[in-house]
């Protein structure tokens, strides 16, 4: 087998490894409650790129906590960060750790209680939802929302990935004949790689 086939299947295997590797360390997103609860094609388009948990365990390492729904007497609680049952404590949790919250459902229409309340309840009430939107609470109920939505979490916490590749030594033998560069950014030595280029390295200071 020549050692240009070999360089391919070493190839092959360590973008396999990488792979796996990415798969393992999937970034969650944790679905309070039951999946039944939630719109199916919304699940099926987060769980493209993330890993979904269901549930309501209070500490999680998700990136994300997802809500079905919150009553009003529940957002002004969390508003103000006071805990008040599971679900607030759970929201608050992830506020405090810096991690958005997604709630699919319409965001409340104060309208209703402009003519029935006093003006500055109602007030106080558009001040609680301005406060939930700074906290990073949104409200998902359309796909162009979800879509927006997504963008940002990506923005958020998926830094700029550099493929990396594998060097094999025949590789690096050939860049030193060709006068180029040994390594070069993104690229990752395998083990018979790496010791070579040491003995190189050595050999080239005792000249």
């Amino acid at each position: 087998m020549q050692s240009t086939e070999i360089d391919k299947i070493i190839q092959v295997i360590t973008d396999q490894v990488i792979k796996k590797l990415e798969a393992v360390t999937e970034d969650k997103i944790l679905c309070r409650g039951e999946n039944k609860t939630y719109p199916a094609q919304y699940l099926q388009k987060l769980s493209a790129d993330y890993h979904l948990e269901f549930g309501t365990k209070q500490d999680s390492d998700a990136i994300l906590l997802c809500l079905r729904e919150a009553t009003l007497t529940q957002l002004l609680a969390i508003s103000n960060l006071n805990v008040v049952d599971s679900l607030t404590k759970q929201v608050i949790s992830f506020l405090l750790a810096g991690k958005p919250i997604w709630i699919f459902d319409d965001a409340p229409k104060l309208s209703k209680y402009r003519h029935t309340t006093r003006f500055e309840v109602w007030r106080l009430l558009q001040r609680a939802l301005e406060r939930l939107n700074k906290f990073d609470i949104q409200f998902i109920n359309s796909d162009e929302q979800l879509k927006e939505a997504l963008v940002k979490l990506e923005k958020l916490t998926r830094p700029t990935q550099v493929k990396k590749k594998f060097i094999t030594e025949s590789v690096l033998r050939e860049r030193l004949l060709n006068n180029e560069n040994l390594v070069n950014s993104g690229e990752l030595l395998t083990s018979l790689a790496s010791d070579w280029f040491k003995q190189h390295q050595i050999n080239m200071e005792n000249r």
